[in-house]
This record gives structure tokens, sequence and C-alpha cells, in this order.
């Protein structure tokens, strides 16, 4: 049998992928939304579950980077 994601797990896979890509990423939520073509919004409650998650982090200007980076 064949799953699909729901659409925001789709996004939320994509852009976790652009952090995990660039450790050193930092991203806000109009970055994030040109950057995998979706609307502010959505990047924004994409970077909150992601956040909530423990794997990015959110700085006091708004720009999200990753909890823990990789070593290399």
């Amino acid at each position: 049998m064949v799953y699909f994601a729901e659409a925001i797990e789709a996004d939320v896979l994509r852009i976790r992928h652009q952090f995990l890509e660039a450790p050193g990423l930092r991203l806000s939520a109009a970055s994030a939304a040109r950057v995998i073509g979706v609307p502010t919004a959505h990047a924004s409650d994409m970077l909150d579950t992601l956040e909530q998650e423990g794997f990015l982090i959110r700085a006091d200007d708004g720009v999200y980077r990753r909890a823990e980076p990789l070593l290399a």
C-alpha cells in the first residue's frame, strides 16, 4: 500500500533537507518561502513545527538555524 504525506509534511521534509544540506544555513520565514516556493505563512508554520521538534532554533531577529549542526 502507498501512503501520501500531507502537503505540510512533505514541505517540512523539504525545508529540513535544506538545513541538513547546509548546516550553517540561516533562514527567515520569507527566505524559506522563496527557497521552496510556498507562501510565507506556510513557511512560517513549517519553521515553527521544526522549532517545536527541536530541530531548529529561532533567534530574536526571527531567523532560524539548526539546533545541532552535523559534525564533519
